[in-house]
């Protein structure tokens, strides 16, 4: 490095706005409880349609199939017992998956409305006002 590279460092300068702690808790918070709530949903769901034909491809347990692999077929063969017996069906993952997407969407949208009905002015007292358009 020669002399010149250090009169072209910039210093390290601090951001001007901070993240409240508070906000980092709650998005720690939601990480946690949407899924729960999702497949809370989907369980209550399930157990309220079962008069709704579900297709069978979703209404099966899940279940993998064996490698051949003596000590990972023993890990499979428990996990293949543990499903079947707690009859965790394919249908409950996907529904899950798809509640979870619903909610943070909803959130997402919650707090952008929020943001621009409360957040700061679009422009600053530094900015050039926005060209006017004519035709």
């Amino acid at each position: 490095m020669g002399f010149s590279t250090l009169k072209y460092r910039k210093e390290h300068e601090d951001r001007p706005w901070k993240i409240n702690p508070v906000w980092r808790g709650i998005g720690c918070i939601m990480i946690l409880i949407i899924p729960i709530m999702a497949w809370y949903a989907t369980s209550l769901f399930l157990q309220s349609t079962e008069q709704i034909p579900f297709a069978q491809a979703l209404d099966k347990p899940i279940v993998f199939k064996f490698f051949g692999v003596t000590e990972v077929d023993r890990i499979i063969a428990d996990f293949n017992n543990y499903t079947v017996s707690h009859n965790l069906i394919v249908g409950q993952f996907l529904i899950t998956f798809i509640l979870i997407l619903i909610g943070l969407g909803v959130i997402s949208l919650a707090y952008s409305i929020i943001y621009w009905i409360a957040g700061p002015p679009r422009y600053g007292p530094f900015d050039v006002p926005p060209d006017v358009m004519r035709k």
